[in-house]
């Protein structure tokens, strides 16, 4: 899978209309000019010459060089700083589209054709259906312009960087024992947290009441009835936690 979908990158960046030597460059610059970049870069080679190249320098870590803004600067370095503010990013947004996720879901299945379940229903249809830069600048718009209580970019406050240990600025503040550097950054990732969690805790919302449904026609969901358990005993312990396995499943993936 990994290997065809290297090939299609290859593929589409080489289809692709245009010319992305003259894009970097000002417009009327020399043909000779352009032709020695294009045979600097190997884009005058024969294509199956190209596309090998391209597979060797991936497989040895090697992804180019930039473009822009810093032309020549190698790209694998590029990612390398901006890894753990993906990761943090990430890590955070996932956490709060699973807590969402799975209380909305596991409720609207307890609640089954009640208001409540029409209404995570709905909310689980919505929200992964709104645009996610959308979503972003109502939160932008409504916690950092109106209300005033959450910065809207950046990692962290002027001059509040943390010692650099893991790159991961909350760690980090944590580690060294900044704590007004650990304010600083938990503020800053809020908002980009809260739209890419509340995004994705609508495919959470739908998976969780799907699968609570299925878990509470069982048997042995019967069997605890039987036995005199409480509902909520019966629900949040036993269903919700046979209920998770397709999620986390889903996560691994």
């Amino acid at each position: 899978m990994i290997f065809i979908l290297v090939t299609l990158v290859f593929l589409i960046v080489r289809i692709m209309p245009g010319d992305p030597v003259r894009a970097m460059l000002r417009p009327g610059a020399p043909q000779e000019y352009v032709d020695d970049i294009k045979h600097s870069l190997g884009l005058d080679k024969p294509l199956f010459i190209q596309y090998f190249e391209y597979l060797y320098n991936l497989l040895r870590g090697d992804l180019g060089k930039s473009l822009a803004p810093v032309r020549g600067r190698p790209i694998a370095k590029d990612l390398r700083e901006k890894f753990p503010a993906t990761l943090e990013l990430s890590i955070t947004s996932m956490t709060i589209s699973i807590l969402i996720g799975i209380f909305t879901g596991a409720y609207s299945a307890h609640k089954r054709r009640s208001f409540a379940d029409y209404g995570f229903r709905l909310y689980g249809i919505i929200i992964y259906t709104i645009p996610v830069f959308w979503l972003g600048l109502m939160l932008q718009l409504f916690f950092g312009v109106y209300l005033k209580l959450l910065p809207v970019y950046g990692r962290i406050g002027t001059g509040l960087t943390p010692e650099k240990i893991t790159g991961l600025f909350i760690l980090d503040s944590i580690l060294t024992g900044n704590i007004i550097s650990l304010v600083s950054a938990i503020k800053h990732l809020i908002m980009p947290s809260l739209t890419l969690g509340l995004y994705i805790s609508g495919v959470f919302t739908r998976l969780t009441r799907t699968n609570m449904l299925d878990v509470l026609s069982q048997d042995f969901i019967t069997a605890a009835r039987a036995r005199g358990l409480s509902e909520r005993v019966v629900v949040y312990k036993h269903a919700l936690k046979n209920a998770l396995i397709p999620i986390i499943t889903m996560l691994g993936l």
